[in-house]
């Protein structure tokens, strides 16, 4: 009997032990979502969390003059209702208020019976400003800026159009959901 058989023997039992681990443990690999939806363009990328029960657009943004999408599960692609747009900005200053307030002005000179109302929301690393634009039985629109900081050129932009009925809790969550989750990674 050669001396090294027994070293080939469990060699051979351990690729054969290796290549069935690989071959139960990949499907459910395959099948995992990533964490974050990354998205990228020119001179910016950003992540964001997609909430339970939405799933995340890039291809399909640039329709609604957006950086990335949220569609709620069940809603066409092409549907604005059920769905969260997230768009990265140039920064001219850090004051946000401002920029939401021109927002707010702007939809005054097309709405004259526009209402606001501030709601809460939040994101564990940057500052947020969010308002609910309404015409009672017309139309809901929740916006929010967030702002990565001084350091950071960039603003994000994030709104949900509701239609002609205010949000549901489950697209209130989903809404805080993806503003909490975003984080600027570059620049």
């Amino acid at each position: 009997m050669n001396p090294r058989t027994p070293n080939r023997l469990v060699a051979k039992q351990f690729w054969l032990f290796v290549i069935s681990l690989f071959w139960v443990v990949s499907p459910g690999f395959a099948q995992q979502k990533p964490e974050q939806l990354l998205v990228y363009g020119d001179n910016f990328m950003f992540s964001v969390k997609e909430p339970p029960g939405w799933h995340g657009d890039t291809i399909n943004a640039e329709k609604f003059q957006s950086n990335a999408v949220l569609h709620e599960s069940g809603q066409p692609t092409d549907s604005t209702f059920g769905l969260i747009r997230i768009s990265v900005n140039d920064k001219v200053d850090e004051n946000t208020l401002a920029d939401l307030k021109a927002d707010m002005r702007d939809y005054e000179a097309q709405y004259p019976t526009v209402q606001f109302k501030a709601i809460v929301a939040k994101n564990p690393n940057y500052s947020c400003l969010a308002r609910v634009f309404y015409v009672p039985a017309k139309f809901y629109e929740y916006v929010a800026y967030v702002n990565p900081g001084p350091q950071k050129p960039m603003l994000f932009s994030v709104s949900m159009n509701t239609g002609k009925a205010e949000a549901t809790t489950k697209e209130l969550e989903a809404f805080g959901s993806a503003i909490q989750s975003l984080t600027l990674v570059k620049p």
